[in-house]
This record gives C-alpha cells, structure tokens and sequence, in this order.
C-alpha cells in the first residue's frame, strides 16, 4: 500500500499532469526576446537616396501593439515617416512608409517596440542620406537602449513571487508536512487555511495590478493614464501579457474553487484533494515563464520547463519556511505527547527541500546556459551580477538548511528559530533578485564583425596578372574596396599606373559608379565611398593599367545585404 501511494504522497502525478498540459496547450502562445538584428537604413551608415520604406528585423517576434518608429533631422525637425506596423509577411520585421522627402544630410531615427516576452526594447539608429549625410562622427552610435525596470515594477514582481512561495508552503504544510491524522482537526489545519486563503487573495491583487502595470511600460504611460479603456484593451488582446492574465485568472478560479469544493464534500483526510490545485498553481508557474526570458530562447518548450520547475523549487523551498515559522508551534506536538511537532512538521520538509534544491541547480544551470552567452558576462552584465548573488544567497540557504535538518534528528527541543528566520530572509531576497532578474536584459552574444568579400581571381585579357579584392563592410553604405596585383607564381605587382573601378547592380548594370582607386604604400589600391545603394547582388568590375600599358580586367559578383 505504501509504494501505490508513494507517487501520489511526493506531488509528482500532479506535477506531471500539470507539464503534460503545458506540453499540449502553451507552447503555442510562447514567444520570445526580441534583439534588432538589422535595420534599413543601417545604423552608421550612409545611403544615396532614403528608401521607401524603414525596416527593423529582430531574432524573434514582435508584439503587435504599442510599436513606434520616428525620425528627426539634425535641428530635431520631425520627418514624415508612416504608423510603425509588423510586416504582413514576417513577425520579425517592423516597417514604417516614408512620406515625403528627405534632403541630403543626417538623421537620427528613434524606435520602441515590445517583445513577444512582454519587455519594452527601444533604440536609437544614425544614418545618413546623400552626399551631406556622410558620417563622420564614428564615436556617437545608436543601438538598443538598456531597459532598467521601475520600481513599481520590482515591487510587483517580488510581491507576486512572495505570494507564490506562501501559497505552495501553505499547499504543502495542508497536504503533505501536516500528519494524516490531524488534517481534519480544525485546530492543526486552521493556520495553514488562513495563510492559504490569504496568500491566494493577495495573488489575485497582484495579478490585477499586473494589467495596468504592463500596459504603463508597453505605452510608456504615467500611472494616471495606465488604467485607459484603449491602452487596456490593446495590452488584454494585442499582448501575451494580456492573454497569460486572462488564463491566471482562470487557474486562480481553478484553485480556489477545488479547495472549496473539497471544504463542502469533506474529501481529502489524506491530501489528495489537492491534486487539481497542484495541477492549477503549476500552471500558474507555467504562464509566469511564458512572459519571462525563459521563452526568449531557441528551444522555448525545454526553457519555459526549466523556469517553471526553478519557479516551483524556490516557492516550495521559500513558502515551506514560511509556514515552519507561521504555521507551526514551536513546542507543541502531534499527538501531545511525542516529539515537537516542528520536528515532525520538519522532518517531513526535508525531502521537498531537497528536491527544490536539486531542481533549482539542475534548472538554474538550463537556464544560465542559456541566457548568458560568456563566464564574463556573469561579471560584467547587471543580469549576470544579479544571477551571481542569487547563486550565492541559494548556497547560504541550503547551509542553514543543512543546519536545521542535523538539529531535527538530534534530541532537544530548540527549533532554532533565528537560523530558520535567517534562512527565510535570504529566501526573500532571492525572490526580489528573481523580479529584477525578469526584467533586467539578458547579455546578448558579442557582434559578429560585418560581413566582407574577399577573392582572388586571374585576369580576364593579361597572362602574368591576378587580382585580388577585399571589400568591407559588405553592406548598404559606405564601403572599402582594396585590389592587390601578384603575377602567376605570387609575387606582389605594384607596377600600375591606374587602377579603376566600375561598380553596379547586377540588375541595372548601366546604373554604374566608376571610381579611381589610389595607391597605397602596402602595394595595395584603395578606395572608399557610398557606393553599394541597396541590398541584393552587385558586379564590380577592376581595370588595371600597368606602366607598360598592360591591361588587368577582372569582374567580381557579390551579395550585399
């Protein structure tokens, strides 16, 4: 009887249940954190005429909502640009139509647009148009701006992890650390029902507030416009934030209502009961990750997996100390005349301590991997700082733990109080460090350098001449091109009079740009300029003229992006 009941006893036929429908239902609403992979036009960069359109390409997908594109000239002129709107054809491409005229000179285009994971991401782009917009001021670059959360939104999110961890301890303590025999003595359960009730209307609150809270940071809204019919109803149908609120709401009902149910049918003297709310709080769990960075990943299933389970670690870890010390008398005991019921409470902790121990390492390493691309950026970064002493706040919990398991199987009846409350305020604080760590940035991997084109190829019309060319950054703006001569075993030719270039798109060849290359004192023929006007593939056509008057052709064929 004690193995068929074992599975039940540990909570894990709930907990499976509860990732099998996660498995079957949320993967679809997961999404992810969004980075600008590329612009057009590019940041730092020089184009002939300005486009007809902007577009900003992220790694993952945009929201719908609450995105905006704007450009302003070097005396802070606003310039006509449309509505910024997701591309009809790709989630990862914000566009915005230009709408009038922009004259030769230098521009500066700011953008807002909000992750699918519910993080605001904003940023500043320079460029430049025609022959006046040649940048010359390297040193002032755009780029995303670093999103630092308010501390309204801190205060929320430790708030909700709080409640969280006081509702899986109070779960926990009715259905499992609370010997059989005394759940349905009103005296020993009373504590743990009141703190349940508590902790769950207090995540109603909190999960309220959340709505307009989100709505303020995706319009960027002080609070006093935050609770607007318009901005609401764009969060509730045009954001995962909105739609996540909508489904906890419902699993706060299913809670609730399971708890209640059993309160009028009498069931559960041996804890089963609470299966549907386990099953119901895991999923809150679930839709939690879903809005966090765990779904800014690849692999979204196994991210938003390892988040909820170091989520349901830390709130059972948390909210079990919580109840030894709000729940439980110090020095009374089970049956009044064995051992302290601390000691039986504790002795029956351990083993959920010890596995929220092992599924927070386990799912904090997932997740680490993940989300911090160096051992530098552990020291480097704010997320990295923050994730470091939380790792470290979590080693002293589990020596504090170490403690009170060693002091419950030794004789005496000291409960060890100011250790365990110690113990629990670095829980606390873990849960603060874990509402800055979902809305602090993720270090994002370092630049690749931009893309160049390099061959070497014989000539066309000469027997003793090959040439080689290097073009970087192979891009739309301004450019390098950089042309070698050797001969037909190697060595360097340096022996030409005129080097040129003619360089067009393969689509128009006639709409060609020549230009003088000068030579170098590394032997090499240089020029630079705003010559590639557009993405798509280009022809660049070397003519060399030797001293001798020998001619050198070679025309080479790139992709620009």
């Amino acid at each position: 009887m004690k193995a068929r009941h074992g599975w039940k006893r540990l909570g894990l036929m709930p907990l499976l249940a509860a990732l099998l429908i996660a498995a079957l239902v949320l993967p679809g609403l997961a999404s992810a954190h969004a980075t600008l992979l590329s612009s057009t036009p590019a940041d730092q960069t020089s184009v002939a005429q300005m486009p007809e359109q902007i577009e900003l390409t992220f790694n993952e997908t945009i929201q719908g909502e609450f995105m905006s594109i704007s450009v302003t000239d070097t005396a802070g002129k606003d310039m006509p640009v449309g509505q910024a709107a997701l591309s009809p054809d790709d989630t990862h491409i914000v566009q915005a139509e230009i709408g009038g005229e922009f004259p030769d000179g230098i521009y500066t285009m700011n953008w807002r647009v909000v992750s699918a994971d519910g993080h605001p991401i904003r940023g500043t782009i320079r460029f430049g148009v025609g022959s006046d917009g040649v940048l010359t001021d390297a040193g002032v670059a755009g780029g995303a701006a670093d999103y630092t959360p308010g501390a309204d939104t801190v205060a929320q999110r430790a708030a909700l992890y709080t409640l969280l961890s006081l509702t899986a301890g109070s779960m926990l303590f009715l259905g499992f650390l609370l010997p059989p025999e005394l759940r349905g003595v009103k005296k020993a359960a009373r504590p743990g029902r009141v703190w349940f009730w508590i902790s769950l209307a207090g995540l109603l609150l909190v999960v309220l507030i959340g709505l307009p809270l989100q709505a303020k940071l995706f319009a960027d809204v002080p609070w006093s416009e935050a609770f607007g019919r318009e901005i609401l109803s764009q969060t509730l149908e045009g954001t995962s934030s909105g739609r996540m609120f909508l489904l906890q709401l419902l699993l706060l009902m299913m809670i609730a209502g399971a708890v209640v149910v059993n309160d009028l049918m009498g069931w559960g003297k041996r804890g089963g009961h609470w299966t549907i709310a386990i099953i119901g709080f895991v999923l809150l769990l679930v839709t939690k990750a879903l809005t966090g960075h765990a779904a800014g990943t690849e692999h979204v299933f196994w991210q938003v997996t390892a988040d909820t389970l170091h989520l349901l670690g830390a709130s059972v870890w948390v909210g079990g100390l919580l109840m030894l010390l709000l729940a439980i008398p110090a020095g009374s005991s089970a049956d009044g005349e064995g051992s302290p019921f601390w000691k039986t409470a504790f002795r029956r902790f351990a083993p959920w301590a010890f596995a929220s121990v092992i599924a927070l390492v386990l799912s904090g390493v997932v997740m680490g991997a993940a989300h911090v691309p160096a051992w530098s950026d552990l020291f480097t970064s704010r997320y990295g700082l923050l994730l470091v002493a939380k790792a470290a706040l979590l080693l002293v919990m589990a020596a504090l733990g170490f403690l009170h398991f060693r002091r419950a199987r030794r004789n005496g009846d000291k409960r060890g109080t100011a250790s365990l409350a110690a113990e629990l305020a670095a829980g606390v604080v873990v849960l603060v460090l874990a509402g800055l760590l979902t809305n602090v940035p993720t270090p994002q991997p370092a630049e690749a350098a931009p893309a160049a084109f390099t061959d070497t190829q014989p000539a066309e019309d000469a027997d003793n001449a090959v040439i080689s060319l290097d073009v970087r950054p192979l891009q739309v703006g301004t450019s390098t091109f950089t042309v070698r001569f050797a001969d037909a075993e190697g060595a360097e030719r340096i022996d030409w009079q005129q080097v040129t270039l003619r360089i067009s798109p393969q689509t128009a060849p006639g709409d060609y740009t020549e230009v003088k290359a000068e030579a170098r004192e590394d032997g090499s023929y240089a020029a630079s300029g705003l010559y590639f006007g557009s993405a798509g593939t280009w022809n660049v056509e070397v003519h060399g003229l030797s001293e001798k008057f020998e001619q050198a052709d070679r025309t080479f064929t790139m992709e620009v992006k």
